[in-house]
């Protein structure tokens, strides 16, 4: 009787590891990564006014009731879900280095369960997770060790298109499903539209995902109409959260602030006021400055509102002009150029209140048409965001120049480390508010690191360098992979024999979207300031990664079963 109950219950063992061994693997794993991470002292820059600082003093006004705080040139410029972020950190009592790689995890896993659908085993997902959880990107000082926004760029890339993903592939299954991973999608969707103004780059692939969900059950025979009336609707369900999130956060801004926007760069009367300073024609070319010296000069004289703050302006351009490569130049570089001229205008006494700030761009942006239609202004066009540069000749040679770099650089995991930092403190015990702020200890000059931080430091960068060694070849061996199966695509019989065509749209839109944002940071990197980097693309490289190990699983997994048949097929003919 032992012997029988002892085999049952092994039995149920047996039962229960087969049916959930992903999910095992994958908590074993996270377990294990967790371990290498967690207690790593932070870079806490206090000194960092408008980045690293600005968002925890968001995130303390935050926890103390009071919105983002006192207005100022500062507030309503960067977004406020990393602040909230810290704050349910915080509350929490979760430390910074156990919550951000966490979270991260969790979207890896999340990634995975999206996309199943693409293959007929569960033996690709484990390669692919194990690819993306120690995605060097996780662990690096940048976006990791630094207490900054883009530590959750590489999550909320993973979130939003496995989602997405997912809402496609379980278009004709039962609505729940499709509901549960649009609602996902749509969170994930609004934390990055809410975390970083630049977050455009996303939003092809989820208004791709949509068309072509839409498309696929409005064309399916099978299903009746309301029931493609209703899962239609569903698709759209990530771009109504978006609406919805940046309608109660501009709701809120207003309340607090009289100003109704999300975020001031985006929509607002200092946007108008920027796009058409940016649209005065220059009569020199500066590299990255589109607004010289000798065109603030000109709008001197057609606007009486920004000659009321000629003198607060050329000392924040001569403060910011610090930024250029040269020095004796003193330009400003676009990237800092809006700091500048809202440093200027605060200086002057117009941020007292929002209300006041925005009266004084309102009036700018009029008098600035107006020299337009004068004709003491000649105006250029200039790009659909505020937040990019006017388009130059010079840019048609540079930017594919530019663009390539950028994928090289993040295919082969260029300058990606993890080291200890030493913060940097503000004179203000802004360091120990990084510590409050984050359940977590900063890496204070001096301190020694003790062995056991040594070895993980030394297993981190370890794996790091084997990205770097595999990534390049990895990247281009998936291309042509890529290539192929978008041959394959055109065949029929090979295209439904290997359920090709889901497996081809989810890698075009893996590469599409990695582009997308490797081409931004090009852009902005030969007309603003030097900005590829891989805290600004960390959204890549999880797109990337993923593409890869798709990619090439899929055209091994084609050729593996071609060899089979062929074999099979000569054996029954002998």
């Amino acid at each position: 009787m032992a012997s029988t109950g002892s085999g049952t219950e092994t039995n149920r063992l047996r039962i229960f590891f087969n049916k959930y061994r992903l999910v095992i693997f994958m908590i074993g794993f996270i377990i294990i990564k967790q371990l290498l991470v967690i207690g790593m002292p932070l870079f806490a820059h206090a000194g960092a006014g408008h980045d690293d600082r600005l968002m925890i003093n968001m995130a303390d006004s935050l926890s103390n009731g009071a919105w983002l705080g006192e207005y100022s040139e500062k507030t309503l410029v960067k977004g406020l879900f990393f602040p909230l972020f810290l704050v349910a950190n915080d509350v929490l009592g979760i430390p910074y280095s156990l919550s951000i790689p966490g979270i991260y995890s969790l979207a890896c896993m999340s990634f995975v369960f999206g996309i199943k659908r693409l293959f007929q085993t569960e033996f690709p997902l484990f390669i692919i997770f194990l690819a993306l959880l120690f995605n060097p990107i996780s662990f690096a000082d940048e976006t990791f060790l630094r207490v900054y926004r883009n530590g959750l760029t590489a999550t909320q890339a993973l979130i939003i298109s496995g989602s997405m993903f997912a809402v496609y592939l379980t278009r004709f299954e039962k609505k729940r499903f499709q509901i549960l991973w649009a609602i996902s999608a749509g969170l994930g969707l609004a934390s990055l539209w809410h975390t970083r103004e630049d977050g455009i780059w996303i939003i092809p692939l989820v208004l791709g995902v949509i068309v072509i969900t839409s498309i696929s059950i409005i064309l399916q025979k099978e299903l009746q109409t309301k029931d493609k009336v209703k899962k239609t609707i569903i698709t759209v369900i990530p771009v109504m959260i978006l609406i919805v999130s940046t309608i109660i956060i501009s709701s809120i801004n207003y309340a607090h602030y009289g100003v109704y926007t999300s975020n001031e760069l985006n929509k607002s009367n200092f946007t108008n006021a920027i796009k058409l300073i940016y649209s005065v024609a220059a009569n020199e070319e500066v590299e990255r400055a589109a607004v010289p010296r000798s065109t603030i000069s000109k709008i001197y004289e057609v606007s009486p509102t920004l000659n009321t703050i000629k003198e607060e302006l050329e000392s924040s351009l001569d403060r910011w002009s610090w930024y250029e490569k040269d020095a004796k130049v003193r330009q400003v570089e676009d990237g800092f150029f809006f700091w500048a001229l809202r440093e200027a205008v605060a200086n002057a006494g117009y941020y007292e209140n929002a209300v006041k700030a925005n009266d004084f761009y309102e009036n700018l942006a009029k008098e600035l048409e107006v020299g337009f239609e004068s004709g003491e202004l000649n105006r250029r066009s200039t790009m659909p965001s505020a937040l990019m540069s006017p388009w130059r000749d010079g840019y048609w040679e540079e930017l594919p120049i530019a663009f390539f770099r950028t994928i090289n650089y993040v295919v082969r995991f260029e300058a990606i480390k993890t080291s200890m930092t030493d913060s940097i403190d503000d004179g203000k015990n802004g360091i120990l508010l990084f510590e409050e702020m984050t359940n977590n200890s900063a890496r204070i000059k001096g301190e020694p690191i003790s062995l056991g931080v040594q070895v993980r430091l030394a297993l981190l960068n370890g794996i790091t360098g084997i990205y770097q060694i595999i990534g390049f070849i990895a990247f281009v061996a998936a291309i042509l992979a890529y290539g192929l199966i978008s041959i394959f695509i055109f065949i029929k019989k090979l295209r439904n024999k290997y359920g090709l065509m889901d497996c081809w749209l989810v890698l075009s839109a893996l590469l599409f979207s990695a582009c997308v944002l490797a081409g931004g940071v090009a852009y902005t990197d030969i007309s603003a300031y030097v900005a590829i980097s891989y805290w600004y693309l960390a959204g890549a490289y999880p797109l990337i990664i993923a593409f890869n190990a798709i990619a090439l699983y899929k055209i091994t997994e084609i050729f593996v079963k071609m060899i089979y048949e062929k074999k099979r097929d000569k054996i029954k003919s002998d």
